[in-house]
């Protein structure tokens, strides 16, 4: 790889950035490596420094990278933020959690998103050291930080699974004023506003394919004997598959059940992260604190790629099959785009890196740095 690509790089993520000149450039080369030989194998990416240095050296380096190096989490956040050009909110975010196994042990990530126009942008994570869910300390541990940095008026609500359900865990998000959208389990007991006590599939056991009802009335999660949570309202609709899908929130259940829909935004960016993409798993991996960081460095590889299939697909719509679906995503088109640029030569991909961190589209320079068609 070219000195002057790595070295463009490394200038305008220096702005936004605390850390060293040799630690900015190996971050750098690690983000342009994942991006060219999608995989985040080490001795893959060791060939990528513009030096002459031995690749036992540069795999060393690399090593050194992830043992000693603190990356601000704040500051990659703003990062990503700002490379997406998402504005200051209030934004729609979704909580979820990915795992995978290297040999026999167990790699955890919970991850905060923002949901935007089809995807899902990675701003926050913590990588558990535990199999299995997270815990409501882990949730709150990490929307607090979102909150610290963006503020809690920057989220406009919040959508999850039915693995981030608890009376505790939505106490938290009602105490801190930010609004929910959770799918519950059908078998959860509902304490009606009247008193009565019911599972929650019995309300909506009648509902038709894609029917939808709305309960109005303000009701909790627990049963007769336990402590009950939050007020919290119901919108319900049955599924395809004939399962029954029930969110609770505390805002406008008839908006709720639109919403929470687009959570599977952040399975596009867990998809995209993996196999067709950025090959998270092939990591060998497996300390805490060095997933979260190899997860910085995907976060601004990936938002860099779809920052440039946004770009490209507003100069050259993506392809709408007859099934009325894109014919790619917009992240494999800038993920292809953006391979392109960076295997053609340095110029193009100096001009990339140049015109994207400052929030200015790329703009064409001769046939070689056009996107082509999806």
């Amino acid at each position: 790889m070219r000195p002057d690509v790595i070295g463009a790089l490394r200038h305008c993520r220096g702005a936004h950035v605390s850390m060293r000149k040799s630690r900015l450039e190996s971050f750098c080369v690690l983000v342009v490596g994942v991006l060219l030989s999608r995989t985040v194998n080490l001795s893959h990416l060791a060939g990528m420094f513009p030096t002459r240095a031995e690749m036992a050296s540069n795999y060393r380096r690399l090593q050194r990278f992830f043992e000693q190096v603190e990356l601000v989490s704040d500051q990659l956040a703003r990062v990503v933020v700002r490379i997406a050009r998402i504005g200051s909110g209030p934004w729609l975010l979704a909580l979820d959690r990915t795992s995978w196994k290297f040999g026999r042990r167990n790699v955890n990530v919970l991850m905060l998103t923002i949901v935007h126009n089809g995807i899902a942008i990675p701003v926050m994570w913590d990588v558990l050291d535990r199999a299995g869910n997270s815990t409501t300390a882990h949730r709150e541990a990490l929307l607090s930080r979102f909150c610290t940095v963006f503020g809690a008026e920057a989220i406009a609500g919040l959508i999850a699974d039915r693995e981030f359900v608890g009376t505790a865990w939505m106490a938290f998000l009602v105490e801190n004023n930010i609004p929910f959208i959770l799918r519950i389990k059908d078998a959860f007991q509902i304490r009606l506003a009247d008193g009565r006590c019911c599972p929650v599939a019995s309300l909506f056991r009648k509902r038709a394919i894609g029917g939808r009802r709305d309960v109005r009335a303000d009701c909790r999660l627990g049963s007769r004997g336990s402590v009950p949570g939050p007020p919290v309202k119901l919108a319900a609709t049955r599924l395809a598959s004939k399962e029954p899908l029930v969110v609770a929130t505390h805002t406008d259940p008839r908006i709720a059940l639109t919403h929470y829909r687009r959570r599977r935004e952040i399975e596009t960016l867990f998809a995209a992260s993996k196999t067709r993409g950025l090959n998270l798993e092939d990591t060998h991996i497996t300390n805490p604190e060095q997933i979260a960081k190899l997860i910085a460095v995907l976060a601004v590889a990936f938002i860099f790629a779809h920052a440039t299939g946004e770009w490209s697909a507003r100069h050259r719509p993506i392809i709408i099959k007859t099934h009325k679906r894109k014919a790619k995503s917009t992240f494999r088109v800038g993920f292809d785009l953006l391979r392109k640029i960076l295997i053609q030569g340095a110029r193009e991909a100096v001009q990339c890196w140049k015109a994207i961190l400052p929030g200015q589209p790329p703009t064409p320079q001769g046939p070689r740095s056009d996107p082509q068609p999806a």
